[in-house]
Parts: structure tokens; sequence; C-alpha cells
């Protein structure tokens, strides 16, 4: 962690040694961590997993529409025999 004051007279040694080493650095002030430096290709990891997660969202959002009127009880039958039938195909035995 670094101070912003520290931060702004060594901005080009920071720029540089997260760029080269991808390390993170947080930037504190007054005591606070207030922002992070990250190198391009960590913000760049960090886009595609918030895009991912959207989409995921979107998916579960989806899924609750769809299955708004099926009693919970049952669902949670679907899903637990759902998960069963994948284990059983990873592992090549029969399911239940």
């Amino acid at each position: 962690m670094l101070k912003a004051s520290d931060v702004r007279q060594h901005w080009s040694a920071v720029v540089n040694e997260v760029s080269r080493e991808h390390i993170r650095v947080i930037v504190e002030k007054s005591g606070v961590p207030v922002v992070g430096v990250v190198s391009a290709q960590d913000l760049a990891w960090l886009q595609e997993r918030d895009r991912r997660l959207a989409e995921l969202r979107r998916v579960m959002d989806d899924l609750r529409e769809q299955f708004r009127d099926v009693p919970a009880e049952e669902f949670d039958r679907a899903v637990a025999q759902a998960v069963e039938d994948i284990r059983a195909r990873s592992t090549g035995t029969p399911p239940a």
C-alpha cells in the first residue's frame, strides 16, 4: 500500500513496476485505501470477468423467470437430478 503523495512523486516508477512486474498497487489517502493501480493486462482480465458475470446474471434472471411458477421442492429435485446426471456422465457411472 502506498500513500497518494508517494504515488504522485514516483508515478513513473509506479507505472513501470506495475506494468513490468504485473503487481497491483493500492493507493491510500489519509490511511484509507481509495484506488488501485493495475496493469493493462489485469484490467483486461477484470473487464472480461465483469462481462462474464453480467452474462451469468442475465442467464440466472432468465432461468428465474422461466421457473417462477415451479414449486421450490420440485425445482430443488430437478436441480439435484441434473447435478447427479452430470456427475454420472463425467465419472462414467450410471445415475441412480
